[in-house]
């Protein structure tokens, strides 16, 4: 009887109410068969792509925390990836690539500079944009917005795009050092300065080999730490010297780690579970972090932000190469 039915409101609700769990379920289900084919794999694209379409195909995100739950997946990798190098290697590294990684500093943020100038870009999403191509991505990004004032919008606009670049290079890069034919070394030091983020940087060498990961690792965790005279000097142009600076506590670990696998023998079967489990972690790591990527952060991108990021981005690609090809 019409009596008996539910008014429409009600229905709408009570459907809606009866798919969120189903929803839920679905979001879960393709999540854990992302993860775990990237785990068994090898491969953490699959991951990423995974945790991408899953958030933008359903509208939500299945995990709690799962931003921090990615970062500290993703810092621990880092630190176990230590384990397996030895601090020697660790300090030849740095030092060969020392004045590499200041050149492609320096350089990347004039050339934002001058490209958000040409596009008339927003001057704080410029300056987002521009520290986190030029440094360590959406940790750049994250670290600078309450120091030059920026938005919920400007940030979320900003990261939005900083992260699709990231999935582009993780797709493309291993492709393009294959037909390049580029060594482990030359590909690690390469993808550690072309590519924003950490996760995506330790990635996408992941795939194309243990010693590009190795390379990458080092170099990347040394271009990171360039932000903390970036964030000071923020802090004075856009005027709050009451900015807090600080090292990563992860980065002194994964110091401290290749300390620890320089001066003890773990054995070749310790070295290799050490290694897995890293590259798990990793996975895990990509997965999450794919799920942060929402339809609102994409619908809040603005043209010149648009082409300052993707051209500022295409620019220093080819530019980083020839940094580590020439000096």
């Amino acid at each position: 009887m019409y009596g008996e039915s539910p008014m429409p409101d009600s229905y709408g609700h009570a459907n809606a109410a009866q798919r969120r769990p189903k929803t839920h379920l679905a979001a879960w289900l393709g999540l854990l068969a992302a993860l775990g084919g990237g785990i068994a794999l090898q491969n953490p694209a699959v991951a990423l792509l995974g945790g991408l379409l899953i958030r933008l195909g359903f509208d939500i995100n299945p995990v709690r925390r799962g931003l921090r739950l990615g970062t500290i997946s993703l810092q621990t990798a880092v630190v176990l990836l230590g384990f397996t190098l030895g601090f020697d290697r660790v300090v030849a590294v740095s030092a060969d690539y020392g004045l590499t990684v200041a050149a492609y500093v320096l350089m990347t943020l004039l050339l934002g500079w001058a490209l958000a100038r040409l596009v008339r870009g927003n001057r704080i999403e410029s300056t987002l944009l521009a520290s986190g191509t030029a440094i360590c991505g959406a940790t750049a990004i994250a670290t600078l917005a309450p120091v030059v004032g920026a938005r919920p919008h400007q940030l979320a606009a900003t990261t939005g795009i900083v992260f699709l670049l990231n999935a582009v290079a993780l797709f493309t890069f291993p492709a393009i050092g294959t037909w390049l034919e580029l060594s482990q070394e030359t590909f690690g030091a390469w993808v550690a300065l072309a590519i924003h983020d950490t996760s995506s940087v330790v990635a996408t060498a992941a795939i194309y080999g243990d010693e590009a990961a190795a390379v990458a690792t080092t170099v990347k965790l040394g271009r990171a730490l360039w932000l903390i005279p970036l964030a000071f000097a923020a802090s004075l142009l856009f005027a709050k010297p009451e900015a807090k600076l600080r090292v990563p506590p992860f980065i002194l670990l994964f110091v401290a780690a290749a300390a620890v696998g320089g001066a003890i023998d773990m054995g070749e079967q310790a070295t290799q579970g050490i290694g897995f489990v890293s590259k798990a972690l990793l996975v895990i790591a990509l997965g999450l972090i794919g799920l942060e990527l929402d339809r609102a952060s994409l619908r809040k991108l603005s043209l010149s932000s648009v082409v300052l990021g993707v051209g500022l981005w295409l620019a220093v690609v080819p530019l980083a190469l020839m940094l580590v090809l020439f000096t």
